[in-house]
């Protein structure tokens, strides 16, 4: 208990220093699999032996066994590329670890002088190297990410060293909550000396939950715990729910449809993508996400589509397995 004291008594320390302008590092703030994007963008009290959720939340490493293998690949709007992939591994007594990294390729992009005279191209990328732990302690699950966060814009450099602390309480074996406070650490070079781009701490709450006869998971994230009002006065201005818009874009919901045990459906629904990106007087879904989950044999396949204009939306793939689930037929 003394040590949950001291986290909570430092969150707004934390928030205080890192909060405001605009973040860098954006391979912090990506989605990280088909799962967690189909529900909505976050979730972080998912802890089912799912090894992408430890990127949410280092504590879920304490459902991982064996030698899990993930991979996720999102082609994002304009040539942009995000790729993500973890492996869980142990490490004699001292248990499971695991390693992700989360890519953000931005393409070539054309270099020009002040008369607009092409001087070749250039290329923009971001990355984030995590390695995780988790413990047990009773009913509650602690867990810390470690993170090396590097961002370069053609021979401009930034890079930060991070923390996510994590942990998660069962309630029972259909519900389960969590929490994360992530992103929290120092810059060790920025791309200028009159450029540092902030560290995007946050803090995120998340249940998840299954009625007994129901065959429905349910997940419910806040975000944003920390930081203000992220949609601007303008776009709310006028509106009579303006409050309420304030406080439900904070939350993420999202529901699994559990068919059986080799297939699901997935659904969800963020209202702050919604209002960051809607029409003028048309919402066009963006907000909305929905996805499925294939087991075959060893292997789980997931797919989900986010919509985030009128325009269209972008999707995600994600391969799972176990390779010592590969061992025992060889």
């Amino acid at each position: 208990m003394r040590i949950l004291g001291c986290i909570f008594c430092l969150i707004p320390i934390l928030s205080w220093g890192q909060i405001g302008g605009q973040f860098g590092y954006q391979a912090l703030n990506v989605t990280t699999n088909a799962r967690t994007a189909a529900l909505g963008g976050t979730s972080v009290s998912l802890a089912d032996g799912d090894i992408s959720q430890f990127f949410e939340n280092p504590a879920t490493l304490d459902s991982v066994s064996g030698k899990n293998l993930f991979v996720n690949f999102n082609p994002y709007f304009a040539g942009t590329f995000v790729f993500n992939g973890a492996y869980s591994f142990n490490v004699g007594n001292a248990g499971t670890f695991a390693a992700g990294l989360n890519y953000i390729g931005y393409g070539d992009f054309e270099m020009a002088d002040e008369a607009g005279n092409s001087l070749g191209v250039f290329q923009a990328q971001d990355y984030t190297f995590s390695i995780g732990k988790s413990h047990r302690l009773g009913p509650f699950v602690l867990g810390a990410n470690l993170k090396v966060a590097h961002s370069s814009i053609d021979v401009f450099q930034s890079t930060a060293l991070l923390m996510d602390i994590g942990g998660i309480f069962k309630v029972n074996k259909n519900w389960s909550v969590g929490m994360v406070l992530e992103n929290m650490g120092v810059r060790l070079s920025s791309f200028t000396d009159l450029n540092s781009p902030s560290l995007p701490f946050d803090v995120v709450l998340g249940t998840t939950f299954k009625p007994t006869y129901m065959p429905i998971r349910f997940t419910v994230t806040t975000n944003s715990l920390v930081r203000e009002n992220e949609i601007s006065d303008d776009d709310q201005q006028g509106r009579s729910n303006a409050a309420v818009d304030q406080v439900i874009q904070r939350i993420n919901v999202g529901g699994e449809i559990l068919l059986n045990e080799n297939f699901q459906l997935l659904i969800g629904y963020n209202h702050k993508r919604k209002q960051e990106l809607r029409l003028t007087d048309i919402g066009s879904g963006a907000g909305f996400f929905y996805g499925l989950m294939l087991k075959v044999k060893r292997v789980e396949f997931r797919f989900s589509r986010a919509t985030f204009h009128a325009a269209g939306g972008t999707s995600f793939i994600s391969l799972r397995t176990d390779l010592d689930d590969f061992k025992k037929i060889l």
